[in-house]
This record gives C-alpha cells, sequence and structure tokens, in this order.
C-alpha cells in the first residue's frame, strides 16, 4: 500500500460520520476516543451573555473502531453518547477563563442540568468495492445496532428512556491524490439511519478534504450536512489537525462552526490509536 495511501485510510478514520471508502489490511486496527463540547453563537454574543451568563453547554463522547479481516472487508463499531452534565462541566471551565460566572447554589431546577444522556451504537461491515491500490474507491457498509432516547410521558416529569433497533446502510467514495504540498485525499460519505419504533430516519452526507505532508501534521476540512426527525436540515464546518505524538497514537483536535440550520459553535478533540 502507498504512503499516501496509508494516511489517507488513518484520517478518513477519525470521523464517527465518516467511515471513508478504504479498507484496512488483514489483522491491522483503529480506535479513536474523542469529545466534544458545543454551544450556541447566539448564547455567546454581548445580548446571550446578558440575558444568561452561564450559557447551556452540550457534550458528546464518541467511540469509534475498526478492524481488517479481509483484503476488502474491514468490521467495525460506531457509538456515542450526549454528556450534557460534562459539557456544561467543560463549558463553564472553558467560558470562566474569559468572564466571570456566578457560582452554583445547588438549588438550580432539575431541567437545567439533564441527567439521563441518550445514546446510540452499530456494529458495521463495510466492503471495498475497488482494488487496493485503485486511485478512486468506492465502499458500501451495513451498521446494525440500537438506540436510547427520551419518550415523554403523559404529564412533565413522567418522562422515560427508551430503546429502538436502527440499521444504518451507508456508502462512500475517495480520492487520493499527490499534490505540491504532499499527498491528499478527497472523500464522500453517506448514510441514512431506519429507525423502527419511531419510523423515522436521518440522513447524513459528509464531505472531506485533505492534506498529509511530510512531518507530524494532517489537516483536514469537513463539511458534515445532514437532517434528522422533527429537525431542520443542518451543515457545520469542522477543521482540524491531527498531530502525530509517537508510534501508532495521533492526537485530533478540530473546531465545530454551524453554517445553515444551526449557529453551533464548539471544539472536539480526539486519540487514534492504530496497529
Amino acid at each position: 500500500m502507498r504512503v499516501w495511501l496509508q494516511a489517507i485510510v488513518l484520517c478518513l478514520c477519525m470521523s464517527q460520520a465518516s467511515a471513508g471508502a478504504w479498507s484496512r489490511d488483514p489483522g491491522s486496527g483503529f480506535v479513536s476516543l474523542g469529545f466534544e463540547v458545543a454551544t450556541t453563537r447566539s448564547a455567546l454574543s454581548t445580548q446571550g451573555l446578558q440575558n444568561d451568563p452561564s450559557p447551556d453547554f452540550t457534550g458528546y463522547r464518541s467511540l469509534y473502531a475498526e478492524f481488517g479481516v479481509a483484503p476488502r472487508l474491514t468490521l467495525g463499531v460506531d457509538a456515542g453518547q450526549d454528556d450534557a452534565d460534562n459539557g456544561a462541566w467543560a463549558g463553564r471551565q472553558l467560558m470562566s477563563q474569559f468572564i466571570s460566572l456566578p457560582r452554583t447554589t445547588g438549588e438550580e431546577d432539575a431541567t437545567d442540568w439533564p441527567q439521563r444522556p441518550t445514546w446510540s451504537g452499530v456494529a458495521f461491515m463495510r466492503y471495498a468495492l475497488a482494488a487496493p491500490g485503485a486511485r478512486h474507491q468506492f465502499a458500501v457498509q451495513l451498521g446494525i445496532g440500537a438506540r436510547s432516547y427520551e419518550q415523554s410521558g403523559l404529564y412533565y416529569g413522567l418522562e422515560k428512556m427508551v430503546q429502538e433497533l436502527i440499521v444504518r446502510p451507508a456508502a462512500a467514495w475517495g480520492m487520493g491524490f499527490d499534490g505540491p504540498l504532499g499527498p491528499g485525499w478527497l472523500s464522500l460519505d453517506a448514510s441514512i439511519e431506519l429507525r423502527r419504533k419511531t419510523g423515522g430516519h436521518a440522513v447524513k452526507l459528509d464531505a472531506m478534504a485533505g492534506l498529509s505532508p511530510e512531518g507530524r501534521y494532517t489537516y483536514f476540512l469537513q463539511l458534515q450536512t445532514g437532517e434528522y426527525p422533527n429537525a431542520a436540515p443542518f451543515a457545520k464546518l469542522v477543521p482540524g489537525v491531527a498531530i502525530h505524538l509517537w508510534d501508532g497514537v495521533s492526537l485530533e483536535t478540530s473546531a465545530i462552526w454551524g453554517l445553515n440550520g444551526t449557529d453551533a459553535v464548539g471544539t472536539k478533540a480526539a486519540i487514534w490509536i492504530e496497529w
């Protein structure tokens, strides 16, 4: 496998939403453990901080792992969990570096501090349609798992957490290239999540471009778009960099900026482990 293709495989695996079109060599593996914290630009505006000097933050934990089992076959796990409490705590620590926040008294309304996180997780199988050395890569993927969500009760306070089966088919395209700044890649990843109980579906389409020049750094820019049940379509820009720390271990840091349907702003960090 060419050096530029090895870099592409590593970087395309960094996103929970984008598994990539490249398959892994049999016996090789990759694990990403990430955490992101986000709020909204309106909450951080002057008017927003005047109305609420301690804006709400949301946190999200993610786990992504994949393992090569055959020349074109890759198996993996893609899971994530909302982490409202830790996200609020991390957000308060971040904001406290810039403004003075009031101390909490422990008497806040319980609705201000969600205690029941939602989660989803799928086990997937990805099959590469093109030969490993081909410039253009295509792959199809099927994931099966479950999600947990809050179901409204008859009265306020009677909400309960329920689970449902989800099926997530996906398809991906990728292309590697050698440019004046070093090897790079382009990719498109599309998926649809079918939900058994709610009958809804979530659609995702992500585009990514990246460069991996010689050295410790890999740079990428991702455009995340999608539409979820009972929500407006959205588009987010996620620029980032991965720093190679030592053999098999890298650190990803990226920013989150809402473009359409959301004014989200935040940051993400993840540890990549590869063998």
